[in-house]
């Protein structure tokens, strides 16, 4: 009992620094803290899609105008992760996730008594998206000093939450829906950040994260400096913006293309959410796997899977029934590991531990431009042309474009191992110059 975690975090809370050691029972129980947050904080924001034809009624606005609300819940938090980065460096993870946890429950409780619908663009899309993408991007960083031989499952468990989260939210989001209105939903939802806030006390800042922080810390500042000199992780940031400007086009508009064009009731159409989630979850945990096997390439999964997305968002308009709307999204659901399993480890294996959270920071920053752009451009195509099928067409395209962009990989790694070659060859020829004078 007394090397017991639980007394650990008791000696810290009294002043006493807590003994860190990868891979063990305290490393288990913020994986699971750190699941539930990404449970809760991801599947609000994948649930904006049922709540999307209930606010367009209520303000009488358009489909464009209401995105954005959405797509500012993602994208602003995503613009704003420098900040998080920061926090996080200059505090704790455990700091920054509770600070995320205290804007979700403020943005939410305001939004759920605004008149106005700008006003939701402040409350939900600013306040609580920088609360959504604080939880979530603590929650996944966290782990990576945590696990070191089981990382790989460490990561894979939170990087399945979402999809266990867009199962479990959408339905109690239609529950709610269907017994209230959208604003005690909403009010609902900073009841659930609550639960992230809690959940965030057990990432207990660590010895070794502490010791690295002081000794290390000269070398991160200049590692941060040449970030944008790696073109490994340019050309992976690239890719991964250009992905986002069409990647959640379809989760936003699927229930209203559903009602609008098929004639298919909401309540049946929130059933995708279910369906896709359930695949990913399955798909996040596989893919993360397979990253680490000698026979994969982590840059290839990702591209072979955002080029099949792309395939499957182009077929959208073509699906004349729901069954094969449902395959559609159960087959890009199988490919939603591919990005969304392994990015946290993509960008590790391009920058280097010392330097993941500025890398992460970064990543977050050029995809939350993105995201923000495209649902809002999907809805005006649709409002101006009076259907999906155009925006659907375009952001197929724009997919199969952004996931080609990590072929440069390929340039990249030749000129690594041609500049290897040259500097062996000249340190090979300077030991044989020193050996001969000798």
């Amino acid at each position: 009992m007394k090397n017991s975690p639980v007394l650990a975090c008791v000696k810290e809370s009294a002043g006493h620094e807590p003994k860190w050691q990868p891979d063990s029972c305290w490393s288990l129980l913020v994986c699971a803290a750190a699941g539930i947050s990404v449970i809760i904080a991801a599947g609000i924001g994948y649930s904006f899609g049922l709540l999307l034809p209930h606010l367009m009624e209520d303000f009488q606005a358009t489909r464009q105008e209401t995105a954005w609300i959405g797509t500012l819940h993602y994208a602003s938090g995503c613009v704003l992760s420098p900040v998080g980065s920061y926090l996080t460096n200059r505090f704790s993870y455990r700091f920054t996730a509770m600070m995320g946890s205290l804007a979700g429950i403020s943005g939410f409780l305001l939004a759920s008594f605004s008149p106005k619908l700008w006003m939701l663009y402040i409350t939900y899309g600013l306040l609580a998206g920088f609360g959504h993408i604080t939880v979530i991007s603590s929650s996944n960083l966290v782990i990576l000093p945590y696990f070191v031989k089981w990382r790989s499952l460490g990561v894979g468990v939170v990087v399945s939450a979402p999809a266990i989260g867009t199962f479990v939210m959408t339905q109690l989001t239609q529950s709610l829906l269907n017994a209230f209105d959208w604003q005690w939903t909403v009010r609902g939802f900073s009841v659930l950040y609550l639960v992230c806030g809690l959940c965030s006390t057990l990432f207990v800042p660590l010895n070794k994260q502490r010791e690295e922080s002081t000794n290390n810390k000269k070398r991160q500042e200049e590692e941060r400096t040449s970030l944008f000199r790696n073109r490994s992780f340019l050309i992976l940031l690239a890719s991964l913006t250009v992905v986002h400007l069409s990647y959640y086009v379809p989760n936003v508009h699927i229930v209203k293309h559903c009602a609008q064009e098929l004639h298919i009731p909401g309540k049946k159409s929130s059933m995708l959410f279910t369906y896709f989630a359930i695949t990913s979850a399955f798909s996040r945990c596989l893919f993360c796997k397979l990253g680490d096997l000698k026979y994969f390439n982590r840059f290839h999964l990702y591209q072979g899977g955002m080029t099949i997305s792309g395939l499957c968002v182009l077929c959208l308009p073509l699906a004349r029934s729901f069954g094969s709307i449902v395959a559609i999204f159960v087959v890009n659901g199988l490919m939603d590991g591919t990005m969304q399993g392994q990015i946290s480890l993509m960008v590790l294996q391009c920058i280097g531990k010392h330097n993941v959270i500025h890398g992460w920071g970064y990543t977050m920053f050029f995809t939350g431009l993105t995201t923000a752009i495209g649902p809002p451009l999907a809805g005006l195509m649709a409002d101006k042309l009076g259907s999906y099928a155009a925006a659907f067409y375009t952001s197929g395209a724009v997919l199969i474009a952004g996931a080609s962009i990590t072929s440069l990989m390929a340039c990249v790694k030749k000129r690594q191992e041609k500049s290897e070659t040259q500097s062996y060859s000249v340190e090979k020829l300077l030991v044989t110059e020193k050996i001969t004078v000798l």
